[in-house]
């Protein structure tokens, strides 16, 4: 079998590129694999979602903190990929904003996970507002 059910962080990663390289590829030939390969990325996904909330308790902003060491990002790099500015990454990673519907978007598409990872409620820190 070519492929299997994914049980690693390098499976994952060697996945992703693969499914990346079809995608830009554009060939017909390749339209199987790309939904074999789609299915078995979302399923990892919503099994780690699964995980880290079970074994941590993490809350949206940790898990986008743990998903920026696991692709070794900096700020400024997350902040290109997803279109928005550092300051409003630092903002959310300090609990000072919360995650936007339309972030929430792009977080989701940047990690190729289900929205419902960075829906989660959680409270803001040092927030003027709530005063």
């Amino acid at each position: 079998m070519k492929y299997k059910r994914i049980r690693s962080k390098e499976q994952y990663n060697e996945y992703c590129n693969l499914y990346e390289g079809f995608m830009f590829d554009k060939n017909d030939n390749y339209e199987d694999e790309i939904d074999l390969l789609e299915l078995l990325i979302k399923d990892y996904d919503s099994r780690m979602i699964e995980w880290y909330w079970n074994s941590a308790d993490m809350d949206p902003v940790e898990l986008l903190e743990s998903l920026i060491a696991q692709h070794e990002l900096t700020k400024a790099e997350l902040a290109r990929q997803v279109d928005v500015s550092r300051q409003l990454i630092t903002e959310i990673l300090n609990y000072k904003r919360n995650i936007s519907k339309k972030m929430i978007a792009k977080l989701s598409e940047r990690f190729k996970m289900q929205p419902i990872a960075f829906s989660c409620e959680y409270n803001l820190r040092n927030n003027p507002k709530a005063a």
